[in-house]
């Protein structure tokens, strides 16, 4: 007579969670269709036990709830994110600070820029640099709490000129007892829209640029 052997459960399990395409009624059917084929050419001789079959049927039902567990989780997700945009549109029109390192400087007057200092510092300081990256101006913000601070440029030179109009970056770093504290750049920005793709809520700053709604640090 022909046998097949036992089927695995938790080879089932674990290939069903894997396969996310499945739903959970077709992980279900195909699961019993396997178990049915299993009994009926099993041994006469060494049949299945209780304990073997009530185990393997706890399995798929396992199985189907997690899979009905991940649909209503997914679709909850979707639902949260959906929300957080709409209650993000009321950025629409605000300027905000977000992570950046673009400064522009028009008739003399240097864009609004800041630093996001994690923990006290010692000593915050910051480096204004030209588009070839030639440090035009050092500022020495001295001891920071921790928090958002912004960064005063008067768009002069660290001899006292202005600079010319243009397209700059900048660099900050905070130490404390000689350690470094991980300072954030900052940069202003007027929220004109607002997106979403894969990686959550974008606010939409113009000129291409954007940033995560979660990594607003300040709403003015």
């Amino acid at each position: 007579m022909t046998t097949t052997s036992n089927v695995n459960s938790n080879s089932a399990v674990n290939d069903a969670l894997k396969g996310g395409s499945s739903s959970a009624a077709d992980l279900q059917n195909n699961f019993l269709k396997m178990l049915v084929t299993q009994m009926n050419n099993q041994d006469p001789l060494n049949p299945m036990d209780n304990a073997q079959l009530t185990s393997q049927l706890a399995q798929i039902s396992t199985v189907s709830g997690l899979q009905t567990m991940n649909e209503t989780l997914t679709a909850l997700l979707s639902q949260t994110a959906a929300s957080r945009a709409m209650d993000s549109a009321n950025l629409i029109g605000k300027t905000v600070m977000v992570p950046g390192n673009a400064i522009t400087v028009a008739d003399g007057v240097a864009t609004k820029i800041g630093v996001d200092v994690p923990s006290t510092a010692d000593s915050v300081t910051v480096q204004v640099l030209d588009k070839n990256g030639n440090v035009v101006r050092n500022i020495d913000m001295k001891g920071q709490t921790a928090g958002v601070h912004d960064i005063a440029w008067d768009g002069k030179n660290d001899q006292g000129n202005a600079v010319p109009n243009g397209e700059y970056t900048f660099k900050v770093s905070g130490t404390a007892e000689g350690k470094d504290v991980s300072a954030i750049a900052l940069v202003y920005g007027k929220v004109q829209s607002i997106s979403g793709d894969s990686t959550g809520v974008l606010v939409e700053l113009g000129d291409g640029k954007t940033a995560n709604v979660d990594d607003v640090r300040r709403i003015s």
